[in-house]
């Protein structure tokens, strides 16, 4: 019989080359999966790096869907008077206050079929829904906004350099040297951020940061022996008052909002404040991370681009498709804005507020949006003074095929993704689409759903005279009554 002695003896050998095997092979994919290359740094330290974002974010491939919203044969369409039997009711109801509206569409032919509600409504934040189907149609899908650093090549003045002078040189007859002016100029990137950590990598669209451009101007400006620049910032593509005269004055000092620029970072966010001059704080911050790559930055002043300049750095954003999706999805003001803007010089228009909403007019018109009635004032909904009909919103809604798989879907995403969690909306979960509006007694909510008899159908119902201490229950009863619009066997035939 062998001994347990004996046995152990022999196993020991197979037990090492199963550990050696199981590190070799985990090292593998450590240095496959580029976690070791965070451990090498060019100065021989240890210290931890995260790989940068590229320059131009990263397009996911589109997935094959299925359409989101697909007729079903043999509906002969919607019936007007089964639409009113299932939301009239709601309709009347006192959380909505004393001015509501409703109106629905059947999008297999385009034709409004009901409404309910008379005169003009303060759409809120559902007037990005006409800011951002301008945008799609104007500016195009796949179009990104350019950060780009500049430097002047007007000036021979003597570049600072690192070296040894060489020996005719002397104290008193060496020219002084002065730093080569490079300019930071802004494209009007609504995302573009500060750094490039796992938040950004990870935020939709892909965000770019400064430190990228940083990073590419320091590698650039090395190159040509430079350690020294004067630095202007040009936030020029922009015209135009930076907030809005219909807005609330407590708007930018709330966080609701922050003064409209062509150059900011992290949407003007300093800390627990929105900054009332966000391009001199991007700019600011970008001069601190040059001189933490070895550049030095002497001072930072407004400029504009140079005429005899060329471009050493840039950065792009998301696409105006990525962009238009967080700006519905998140009902995000500073996107809409700067989307408004763009818009404008999309049209030939100045980047202002009056060139963006004029421009926005003559896009949606020509999509066959009709405008009589409406006044509008900005691109986020935030002025209320801004006016809508409820035919506008409505034919916007039914008009923007390519925003239907970029809404809110109720439950889910976005801003519904705490709506349709009260009795009566069970629904509308996973089935509703829809852009909401909010304000202070302003309320609703237009977008799609599916009849239960299989009928796509746009929606806008809105209301502008609830009373405060019904908010609550304003908002669950537009929850309720885009449910029963889903609920509805609504279909003539």
């Amino acid at each position: 019989m062998r001994s347990r002695a004996s046995e152990s003896g022999r196993a020991w050998p197979f037990a090492l080359l199963a550990i050696v095997l199981v590190l070799t092979g985990s090292g593998v994919a450590a240095y496959s999966l580029g976690y070791l290359d965070r451990w090498v740094c060019d100065d021989g330290t240890c210290a931890a790096q995260d790989p940068e974002a590229a320059a131009v974010p990263d397009t996911p491939a589109a997935p094959v869907l299925r359409p989101a919203l697909e007729a079903v044969t043999g509906t002969a369409g919607l019936d007007a008077a089964a639409v009113e039997r299932a939301v009239g009711p709601l309709l009347s109801r006192k959380a909505l206050g004393a001015h509501v509206g409703f109106a629905v569409a059947d999008l297999t032919s385009g034709e409004q079929v009901w409404s309910s509600g008379t005169g003009t409504f303060v759409p809120a934040s559902t007037l990005k829904i006409f800011t951002s189907l301008a945008a799609m149609t104007s500016i195009g899908a796949e179009h990104r906004f350019r950060t780009t650093v500049v430097r002047d090549t007007s000036t021979t003045g003597t570049p600072s350099t690192t070296g040894t002078p060489s020996a005719t040189a002397t104290a008193t007859t060496a020219p002084a040297a002065s730093p080569q002016r490079i300019v930071l100029v802004g494209g009007g990137d609504p995302y573009l951020t500060a750094t490039s950590g796992e938040e950004a990598r990870a935020a939709y669209p892909r965000r770019v940061s400064l430190a990228q451009l940083a990073r590419q101007t320091a590698t650039a400006l090395r190159a040509d022996g430079v350690t020294a620049v004067s630095l202007g910032y040009d936030a020029s593509l922009f015209t135009g008052p930076a907030v809005n005269p219909q807005w609330e004055s407590g708007y930018i000092s709330s966080f609701v909002t922050t003064p409209v620029s062509a150059l900011w970072v992290d949407q003007g966010a300093d800390g627990w404040r929105r900054s009332a001059t966000p391009d001199k704080q991007a700019a600011q911050v970008f001069a601190r991370q040059l001189r933490a790559r070895g550049i030095t930055v002497d001072g930072v002043v407004a400029a504009t681009k140079p005429t005899a300049s060329e471009e050493i750095a840039a950065v792009s954003s998301g696409t105006v498709a990525q962009i238009v999706q967080s700006v519905i999805e998140h009902s995000d003001n500073q996107g809409a804005e700067v989307l408004l803007r763009h818009v404008a010089l999309a049209d030939g228009q100045p980047a202002s507020f009056a060139g963006g909403v004029a421009a926005v007019e003559k896009v949606l018109t020509g999509l066959g949006v009709p405008w009589e009635g409406n006044r509008i004032y900005d691109g986020s909904g935030l002025a209320r003074s801004n006016r809508v009909t409820l035919t506008s919103m409505l034919a916007a809604v039914s008009t923007a095929t390519e925003l239907f798989d970029r809404y809110p879907v109720a439950g889910f995403s976005g801003s519904l993704v705490t709506r349709f969690a009260v009795p009566g909306t069970e629904a509308g979960l996973g089935a509703v689409r829809a852009k909401t509006g909010t304000l202070t007694g302003v309320h609703g909510l237009a977008g799609t759903t599916v009849t239960a008899d299989g009928t796509p159908v746009g929606f806008a119902v809105l209301t502008d005279r609830v009373p405060v201490a019904r908010t609550t229950a304003a908002r669950d009863t537009l929850s309720r009554i885009a449910a029963r619009l889903t609920a509805c066997a609504c279909g003539t035939s």
